[in-house]
């Protein structure tokens, strides 16, 4: 599957795109299966309904936030809503076991709903960090300085505004109006993508008021691209208020791996060097290419009010996120500060990642003729509370920042180079096992079984396919899914294990891994002293296009390798499915 579609289609408009038709194309699509309630039971939970049909019946959509209904039945199915900032408490740091204060500064707020920037504001351009002007560097070193000098309990201050990130991603709130609770977290799900890029939106507004300056654009560190894979140097000098001690140093000059897992060795010469970048355009090619038609692959699956977080699977732009994080942070426990979401904003680097996270969801969402990744209501109504540029609480709707042209920012355009560099990768891996003149020793591989599996060596299981020889417009309807279900790992530790995929050779396995697939990446955080129970996730891998690379789309069944690279992890087992996707109207 080629997407020299995706080149022209951030210009064009949908009616001369082929892939924009109305009823027929499944690019839209959303799984109902997975549209169905998921909620992790408790043993005290007798009953649980759909919480939209409560609210409609009370005469109103989603006009209510306490939980409706007898003793022991949890009301779910409605939009995540901001939490009371009344009922702020203490998470607790599951590596150092210290209390942690994710509080902001302030427990009652005038809140007033966000009115978007009016049209008739200048576009701010964000550019490449690595690209920056003497006169750019400087005046953001100026804003940083400035915030810096605030006092800590000025809610635009340095410190303030990273708590920020640990408030609603480490469990200082729960979810407003759900018995029994269930903490606050936006990561893992749907909201992690509009979630950040509402806390950039606001970050870059307050530096640019700091300086006087209204068309301030923070700058974005564009890994995705060669010249952009490593730490950028403005941020590097220890004299300036960019800096951040609490980083890889070992990294500083080195390039990074998306691969990597803590400790590993820097590639050095220049041949790995090439390998490594050559196999992360691979790795983004193929994301954009396996999620384009799904977009709970790309951006999480959904999480509704009363639903917990760990049940759910991130994103693949989440879990490509998260190893950004371990190779910036250190390598030792407690990771801090890039490499633990309570400390991650504490570093100015933080928000250079973050904005390339923000830009590659703005070139997804370009890719697909800038339609909404998902039409649910409990996407789009969900919302958060910031503290703006006006010292003002303000209370932000996933609808209000759909696409950057909303808020009046902009990625200033660059190439990208992983563009249908999946080609290139397939011919060299071809090339490269054509010149292997070894002869192939064939293994038998089991199924998974029915018991979890502790991940503590290599584990190779033959997983059987829903569908075979899928045509072309089979294809279209349903994206072929590799899932990785209930991963167990332990709640405040770092994790990591990667996934590949082969064909059998009559029923054996070669010794050969076969393709990579994806990885599962855990970062550390902190979380409340009263939700320390352990909760699964998921790993959700499009496979669509990578069957058709390794010429596997005739066979029954698929040898699935899950490498482990770091951290204890359980695994519940291993499945391949197809997503179905709605037709997608306006």
């Amino acid at each position: 599957m080629s997407l020299s579609f995706l080149a022209t289609s951030i210009t064009s408009t949908t009616s001369n795109n082929p892939l924009w038709r109305k009823k027929t194309n499944p690019l839209f699509n959303v799984s109902k299966r997975r549209l169905n309630i998921s909620c992790e039971q408790r043993q005290d939970d007798l009953h649980v309904i759909d919480r939209r049909n409560v609210l409609l019946g009370l005469g109103g959509l989603y006009g209510a936030t306490s939980t409706i209904g007898n003793k022991g039945m949890l009301a779910i199915g409605a939009p995540v809503q901001p939490p009371d900032l009344s009922k702020c408490h203490p998470a607790t740091d599951d590596e150092t076991k210290q209390p942690v204060n994710c509080c902001p500064p302030y427990s009652t707020a005038s809140v007033v709903d966000f009115v978007p920037p009016s049209h008739s504001e200048g576009i701010r351009v964000r550019k490449p960090a690595h690209e920056l002007n003497t006169e750019d560097v400087e005046k953001f070193k100026e804003a940083i300085a400035k915030m810096k000098a605030l006092p800590d309990d000025d809610p635009w201050s340095f410190n303030q505004q990273a708590t920020i990130h640990c408030t609603y991603c480490n469990g200082a709130f729960d979810q407003a109006g759900i018995e029994p609770p269930v903490l606050l977290q936006i990561h893992g799900s749907w909201l992690f993508l509009p979630w950040h890029r509402c806390y950039l939106y606001f970050w870059e507004k307050i530096l640019g008021k700091l300086i006087g300056d209204p068309t301030f654009a923070i700058p974005f560190w564009n890994w995705d691209a060669p010249e952009g894979m490593h730490m950028p140097k403005i941020y590097l000098g220890n004299s300036s208020p960019l800096y951040n001690d609490n980083r890889d140093k070992n990294h500083y000059e080195s390039v990074f791996d998306y691969k990597y897992a803590y400790n590993d060795p820097n590639p050095t010469s220049p041949s790995q060097v090439d390998k490594v970048i050559r196999e992360n355009l691979c790795q983004v090619d193929r994301m954009y290419k396996e999620t384009i038609r799904n977009p709970e692959l790309f951006m999480g699956k959904a999480l509704r009010a009363g639903q917990s977080v760990p049940t759910n699977a991130s994103g693949s732009l989440e879990n490509l996120h998260n190893s950004v994080h371990q190779w910036s942070g250190p390598p030792e426990s407690p990771y801090y500060d890039m490499g633990n979401f309570h400390t991650a904003a504490r570093d100015p680097l933080f928000f250079g990642h973050h904005a390339n996270i923000d830009r590659m969801w703005d070139l997804y969402n370009n890719f697909r003729g800038h339609r909404p990744e998902f039409k649910d209501p409990d996407w789009l109504e969900a919302s958060f509370i910031f503290y703006d540029e006006n010292r003002q609480v303000v209370k932000v709707k996933v609808k209000d920042c759909l696409t950057s042209h909303q808020l009046r920012y902009a990625y200033s355009p660059e190439k990208l180079p992983w563009m249908n560099s999946g080609l290139k990768c397939r011919k060299e891996k071809a090339s490269k096992k054509k010149g292997e003149k070894k002869s192939l020793q064939l293994v038998s591989v089991s199924e998974f079984g029915t018991e979890p599996r502790t991940l503590t060596e290599t584990i190779r299981v033959i997983v059987p396919r829903p569908q075979v020889s899928r045509k072309k417009g089979e294809k279209e309807e349903a994206s072929e899914v590799l899932v990785i279900r209930e991963i167990d790992a332990p709640h405040g530790t770092a994790a990591r294990f990667d996934v590949y995929v082969s064909k059998p050779i009559e029923g054996l396995v070669s010794e050969d891994r076969g393709e990579f697939a994806g990885s599962f990446v855990k970062i550390p955080h902190t979380q409340h002293k009263t939700n320390s129970h352990r909760h699964k996730s998921s790993l959700e891998l499009g496979i669509t296009i990578l069957l058709e690379d390794i010429e596997a789309e005739d066979s029954k069944k698929l040898v699935v390798t899950l490498v482990p690279r770091m951290g204890k992890v359980i695994i519940g087992g291993v499945d391949v499915d197809l997503f179905k996707v709605d037709d997608y109207e306006d």
